[in-house]
């Protein structure tokens, strides 16, 4: 597991109480939950969702943040998350600060510059492999603002 990150300086919205880099970043204030995210998920996609959070908190500790449809996972910065999770899977999206090629991505957009956000379905337990775990924690370390 990856060194602590210190947090400690990053703005606060007075709103709805969301960490971000820069203060007075735009976002909506939105009041989600991971609880509310989960409510009426069936079970095999509960487990799909238990699966990743598993393997993400091997690349270190992280803090959830839930929005309307989706779920982000965050050291510094929101390095992955989640959306459309139901009982035909879910898609997985990260970002990476190189060029990755594999045929499991369902898109790839290019930001500019070294940033690459990816995205991959995930329909069954098996698809949260070692390939998906490498990914998540070279994108952990985007998170940490290290990478």
């Amino acid at each position: 597991m990856a060194e602590p990150v210190d947090t400690s300086d990053l703005w606060i919205c007075p709103s709805c109480g969301k960490k971000y880099v820069t203060a007075n970043t735009w976002h909506s204030c939105g009041f989600h939950s991971v609880e509310g995210f989960l409510e009426g998920v069936p079970p095999e996609a509960r487990a799909l969702w238990e699966r990743l959070v598993e393997m993400v908190g091997r690349c270190g500790e992280v803090t959830l943040h839930a929005g309307a449809g989706r779920i982000g996972f965050m050291v510094r910065v929101r390095f992955a998350g989640i959306s459309a999770l139901s009982s035909r899977g879910m898609s997985l999206h990260f970002w990476l600060k190189e060029r990755v090629d594999s045929a499991r991505f369902a898109r790839v957009e290019h930001l500019g510059g070294r940033d690459w956000i990816y995205r991959v379905r995930i329909e069954r337990l098996e698809d949260l492999d070692d390939e998906v775990q490498g990914w998540l924690c070279r994108a952990y370390e985007v998170g940490c603002q290290r990478a």
